[in-house]
């Protein structure tokens, strides 16, 4: 009798683990996808649509490699001593079509008054997809909150309130 109560016992613990497994899950995806979240927005400036999208950090080396490197400043790289953990990119269309070649900046700040951080602007586009998927940006380290980002194109400049 000992053992059968000893496996009954074994046996209603394997389903509690089991509900305790999914219930952690539950907890835990949500958290993971606003981690994971990213912003887009787009503004019009002078003759330029301009898309900002935040996303998770990107690599630029190795076999796994997701963008490639065209021109423009070194890319911050992902794991590298920065430890970034954003990739901000515009995304610049004129006509309706990308734009491959122009000379853009990248800052972004916290809060009104304080100071802009300069993003070093890389020229890439994405493994696979060619120029046609040609952005301008880098990796950056941004804390969780509210941004300010300025996004200037040959003269022409777009700014964007964002949350991270």
């Amino acid at each position: 009798m000992k053992g059968f109560i000893m496996k009954l016992n074994r046996n209603l613990r394997l389903p509690s683990a089991s509900v305790w497994a999914v219930l952690l899950c539950l907890l835990v995806l949500p958290l993971t996808a606003l981690a994971q979240s990213s912003v887009v927005q787009t503004q019009k400036a002078g003759p330029y649509t301009i898309t900002l999208r935040i996303l998770p950090a990107e690599s630029f080396t190795g076999m796994n490699a997701e963008m490639i490197r065209d021109g423009g400043a070194q890319p911050v790289l992902k794991g590298g001593p920065a430890y970034p953990n954003h990739h901000m990119v515009a995304f610049i269309k004129k006509d309706g079509k990308p734009v491959e070649h122009a000379r853009v900046t990248i800052e972004y700040r916290s809060t009104p008054g304080a100071e802009w951080t300069k993003v070093p602007v890389a020229r890439m586009y994405a493994k696979g997809k060619g120029r046609k998927s040609t952005h301008f940006g880098n990796n950056v380290t941004l804390q969780g909150g509210k941004y300010e980002v300025r996004v200037t194109v040959d003269g022409s400049t777009a700014d964007f309130h964002v949350q991270v």
